[in-house]
């Protein structure tokens, strides 16, 4: 079941806005993309398989994600600029993604992973987050169902784009989707007016886990079933022994009592 509580609007383009353009390519129309590969496409929503990869990572709960978008970007920006062990800057990347985990009811809070990829020059040795404000992900490779949405970004628009493409999935009758969290993925600086790419992300259970989780399922029913044969087996033996002991004792009375009369 999707719950994604209604929100006030937040537009968040004004994060990235506050923050000067660096030297490097950070928060540029240059970042590098996250490597994936597309593994079908339809007129509603494309499925996707992103490799396993390290994402630096800052979390914080509330129940409106408007006070919470800003200070998550900070505090990663932070990182990527060289508040980090060794005091390395490193490049910007796209897509930001944000996992939500929505609370159970509309006055409950809401968990939010913001995450930047770590660069492929870094994946291997990511410098060290200075607290434990940041924390360095490793990320499984990922199937994703996702659609693009364009503009600046809000609550209501990210309500609206999940729920459309929650339909959509469903109605084609993807199985393995889980729709109770969700990522958000932005590409774009603030300073892009056109063209501007948002996205939606559902995980989807990937097919070879569903192949070997029905084997392992299939194998425990028929070791199951190899164990209630044994275990039939032994039951009947032990009552085949039994019945012989019974009928061996009865011979033994009968003949002691044959042998008194006699």
């Amino acid at each position: 079941m999707l719950r994604i509580r209604e929100q006030k609007l937040v537009d968040v383009s004004p994060v990235l806005s506050c923050f000067p353009l660096p030297t490097h390519n950070t928060l540029t129309l240059r970042s590098p993309f996250a490597a994936t590969h597309l593994l079908s496409s339809s007129l509603n929503y494309e499925e996707r398989l992103y490799p396993a990869r390290k994402w630096a990572c800052t979390q914080a709960k509330g129940i409106e994600q408007t006070a919470l978008v800003s200070p998550m970007f900070r505090t990663l920006f932070n990182y990527i600029s060289g508040k980090n062990v060794p005091n390395i800057r490193i490049d910007m990347t796209s897509p930001v993604t944000t996992y939500v985990e929505p609370g159970p009811g509309p006055t409950c809070e809401s968990t939010f992973t913001m995450a930047f990829l770590i660069p492929e020059e870094h994946q291997e040795d990511p410098p060290a987050p200075p607290d434990n404000t940041i924390f360095i992900e490793d990320r499984p490779e990922m199937r994703v169902l996702t659609r693009r949405y364009g503009g600046y970004t809000s609550d209501e628009i990210i309500i609206k784009e999940a729920k459309g493409l929650a339909e959509a999935i469903k109605k084609n009758g993807e199985e393995g989707v889980n729709f109770e969290q969700y990522y958000t993925a932005g590409y774009d600086p603030p300073f892009k007016l056109f063209g501007r790419r948002n996205e939606i992300w559902f995980v989807k259970k990937a097919e070879k886990e569903e192949v070997m989780n029905g084997d392992v399922a299939k194998e425990k029913v028929e070791k199951k079933a190899e164990v209630a044969q044994e275990n039939g087996d032994v039951q009947k033996e032990e009552s085949g022994k039994q019945m012989a002991n019974a009928e061996g004792e009865a011979k033994q009375e009968n003949g002691e009592v044959v042998h008194v009369t006699d």
